[in-house]
């Protein structure tokens, strides 16, 4: 009778850690999917409160729009594709100032793509920059089946500055980027790059992307970061050949000597705003530190345009 009870129990019990496990794997891949896949962009951005952003978004864009339009019409503009350290084929635009050495690669955020950064390459175009604006891995035209959370794409980015050396020896590269494009430059710092990168402007990066998931986990979804992302983590490692703790523009920037400029909204619940000042904190090289009041995530540039941008050249002239 007891070694029945026993075998019910054990039978019970094995049911109930099978089920349990079950629904802890559905959920990581489920989270993998919407976070780190190519699609559901989408979905990710309804897991978050970015409803102010994207409106103030949506607005300055109407108001650009036009003004945009103008732009391309008017300018050379030339679609380029090289391959990446692991074959993957990247995209991107070269918008081409003649006689000029002046570069700048300006780097779209998580779930964008080149298109979505016009804006800011008309802003650049205008001071005389060739504009380099590529579609980051797993967005746009750009290969692979998954998001790099600038890890990958920072090796990316030094593929897209031996392109540019190809075409101009004389080229003078400044990096601009916005929330996961920001991370993804600050990622590249780290690595050995040509003395014809001159300077990096970062605009509400992210330490990590485990610090940033971790925080839209327990600000958003009251979920604690272990076991969900730990586990996620694992089979981000085991797909794509990285972490999430390894994909740190905090530590990548330990190993930089660029000047930096870092950009971030006072109110930026996405990525935190304390974020900025640990990558601040960390940064040996010369550095400048831009807090803009009243802005949320990646709207910096739309809440105060005329401050913004002097700031930038400002900033940029200084290196060039």
């Amino acid at each position: 009778m007891k070694n029945t009870k026993k075998k019910v129990f054990f039978v019970i019990g094995s049911s109930f850690l099978i089920i349990f496990f079950r629904e802890i794997y559905f959920a990581i891949r489920y989270f993998y999917n919407i976070a780190l896949g190519r699609t559901n962009k989408f979905a990710m951005m309804k897991l978050t409160d970015l409803r102010k952003e994207v409106n103030i978004l949506m607005n300055d864009f109407e108001e650009e729009k036009n003004k945009i339009k103008r732009w391309l019409r008017k300018t050379f503009v030339i679609g380029l594709k090289t391959k990446s350290f692991d074959k993957t084929t990247l995209f991107a635009e070269w918008f081409v100032k003649e006689n000029s050495h002046k570069w700048v690669i300006v780097v779209h955020g998580y779930g964008s793509n080149g298109r979505l950064m016009y804006y800011a390459g008309r802003k650049f175009y205008q001071k005389g920059f060739n504009i380099l604006i590529p579609d980051l891995r797993g967005h746009g035209i750009s290969g692979a089946n998954y998001i790099g959370m600038g890890w990958d794409d920072r090796l990316d980015i030094v593929c897209w500055i031996k392109e540019i050396l190809k075409k101009d020896k004389k080229a003078k590269i400044i990096l601009y980027g916005v929330s996961m494009g920001a991370s993804t430059i600050l990622m590249a710092s780290g690595e050995k790059l040509p003395k014809n990168v001159k300077c990096i402007i970062s605009d509400c990066g992210y330490t990590s992307a485990y610090d940033v998931f971790k925080h839209q986990l327990k600000k958003f979804h009251k979920i604690p970061a272990f076991p969900l992302l730990d586990l996620m983590s694992i089979i981000c490692k085991c797909k794509n050949n990285y972490s999430l703790k390894e994909a740190s523009a905090l530590k990548q920037i330990k190993k930089n000597n660029l000047p930096i400029f870092f950009i971030h909204g006072a109110e930026d619940d996405f990525v935190p705003t304390h974020m900025v000042f640990e990558l601040y904190n960390e940064t040996k090289s010369e550095k400048e530190l831009m807090i803009v009041n009243g802005a949320g995530h990646g709207v910096s540039e739309m809440i105060d345009k005329e401050l913004y941008w002097k700031r930038i050249f400002l900033f940029v002239d200084k290196y060039l």
